[in-house]
């Protein structure tokens, strides 16, 4: 396992919470629920470095789970967000998500190149609600977001990615707790500064087998999301498969790309310590 910094720590445990609780919320018999919740648990995610190459990373860690249910700010089963609009049918948000850094020494295809920072990505997400039932809810999502790299040297901003896409949940009971399984698909597009900082080879960091390359912007593949979840009041289990592929992306000719799919899989265990003693309306 590859020595993780302070910094790609913290990415880690936001990227991995973030990812298993991507579109989660699930209903509940609870009249009023806690104001705030924490959970602490344990993490772990099998990963490649980015989609390209072939050489992947395990890592293990604590995972705090903060829960708040603010009329606005929001940190609950549905991800971290704020909300600005909630209706019947179309929610709008400020929402948030992570990737991990890496480092190129750990990576054959980018020895010798600059690391690549943690990379926060915020912007706002249009949810539309297409169909629901008691047990079964289509929904399309389309969250437009802006990248920030957070490392040693401070933050640099790097561009934006649009990442439509469909989304099915599917609600049921096994062993008597409540469930929620769910699958997100749709293709993924980003600018020319965000694609350039995984793909683009400067002209000091070419090689003979390593030539100079900038990447365009336009189509960066294609992603399959699967997420299973339980939640009670005193505990959370997430299970998560995220298969990507990149045939077709405007970067696919890049030298820094060897393979054009990529599997990530990852679970969460966490166990609900501290509550707050003022109840809400959920």
């Amino acid at each position: 396992m590859p020595t993780v910094s302070h910094h790609r720590f913290l990415a880690s445990t936001r990227n991995l919470l973030l990812l298993a609780m991507l579109g989660m919320s699930m209903s509940t018999t609870a009249k009023q629920l806690p104001l705030w919740e924490l959970g602490l648990g344990l993490g772990g995610l099998h990963q490649p470095y980015y989609i390209g190459t072939k050489q992947q990373r395990n890592l293990i860690f604590p995972v705090p789970v903060p829960i708040y249910r603010g009329d606005v700010l929001k940190s609950d089963e549905a991800g971290v967000r704020a909300l600005l609009l909630n209706n019947d049918r179309a929610k709008l948000e400020m929402s948030l998500d992570f990737n991990l850094a890496v480092d190129s020494d750990d990576v054959d295809l980018r020895a010798g190149m600059p690391d690549i920072d943690s990379r926060l990505q915020i912007g706002p997400s249009l949810e539309l609600k297409l169909a629901e039932s008691d047990f079964d809810q289509w929904q399309l999502n389309l969250p437009i977001r802006a990248n920030f790299g957070i490392g040693e040297q401070g933050i640099d901003e790097s561009g934006f990615t649009f990442a439509p896409n469909i989304t099915y949940f599917r609600n049921f009971e096994w062993r008597e707790q409540p469930w929620r399984a769910g699958v997100a698909l749709g293709p993924q597009f980003g600018t020319r500064d965000y694609q350039n900082v995984y793909y683009g080879v400067a002209s000091e960091f070419a090689t003979d087998d390593r030539p100079e390359y900038a990447a365009s912007s336009g189509y960066s593949g294609s992603r399959l999301l699967m997420t299973l979840r339980s939640k009670n009041q005193d505990r959370l289990w997430v299970w998560f498969l995220r298969y990507e592929n990149i045939s077709g992306a405007s970067f696919e000719d890049s030298p820094l790309v060897e393979t054009t799919d990529g599997l990530s899989l990852g679970i969460i265990y966490s166990r609900f310590i501290f509550k707050s003693k003022r109840l809400i309306e959920p």
